[in-house]
């Protein structure tokens, strides 16, 4: 009976960390992909901002 009730507490607690591990790795994953994708447009901005002031002086 104890030898199970330890098998048992082991298996749920490696269940926990499994399961606490993959939602870090999904909410990671989920804000880089939201964080990145805003870094992206401004520096898209940014770019497209430069390429317009050397058309200016090169006209």
């Amino acid at each position: 009976m104890i030898p199970q009730i330890i098998a048992g507490t082991f298996a749920v607690a490696l269940t926990l960390e499994l399961v606490g591990g993959a939602a870090a790795a999904g909410a990671g994953y989920g804000l880089g992909r939201k964080y990145g994708r805003k870094l992206c447009n401004a520096i898209d901005q940014v770019e497209s901002t430069i390429a317009s002031s050397l058309d200016k002086f090169k006209n």
